[in-house]
């Protein structure tokens, strides 16, 4: 094969030898940057966005994190209070709209939201154990839109 392609230049003048060099010349460095360069530099962009957003999520779930033992537990209403009402409070003070909140005992009450974003739901949540309820039967669902829909049980002083 190398033989073949030698003798076929050899066999080509002067000036299409030149014209085949110069060709070279402008096509090999543009072929390295095509097959080799951008590959390389569109997989080091997507890696280094991976990683930003790993270290996001890192960062987020470290406050989250400390966020919890460095918050005392406060009063999560007398025992006779409503449960669904300061529920039903909290949730609006965190922007989020509960589909459902009905109260399965004196302590106890069951929710459902229909879409939220993940952050707010999980630390509304968090907020909540930190106040003194205990998150029992969580479910998570993903929605359509990115959010997700939240059901939980949720127990007043069991901690």
């Amino acid at each position: 094969m190398i033989i073949r392609v030698r003798d076929w230049y050899g066999s080509r003048s002067l000036r299409e030898r030149r014209l085949l060099l110069l060709m070279s010349a402008v096509a090999l460095p543009l072929l390295i940057w095509l097959l080799v360069v951008r590959p390389v530099a569109n997989a080091y962009d997507a890696a280094l966005e991976r990683n930003l957003a790993a270290v996001d999520l890192n960062g987020r779930v470290r406050a989250l994190a400390e966020g919890g033992t460095a918050r005392p537990i406060t009063n999560v209403g007398a025992p006779g209070s409503d449960i669904a009402l300061i529920i039903a409070e909290r949730a609006a003070q965190s922007g989020l709209v509960l589909d459902s909140n009905s109260a399965a005992g004196p302590n106890e009450v069951t929710i459902s939201i229909g879409a939220a974003s993940t952050i707010a739901a999980t630390q509304w949540l968090a907020q909540l154990e930190r106040d003194g309820f205990a998150v029992n039967d969580l479910s998570m669902a993903p929605t359509p839109d990115g959010n997700v829909a939240v059901t939980a049980r949720l127990v007043r002083g069991a901690r």
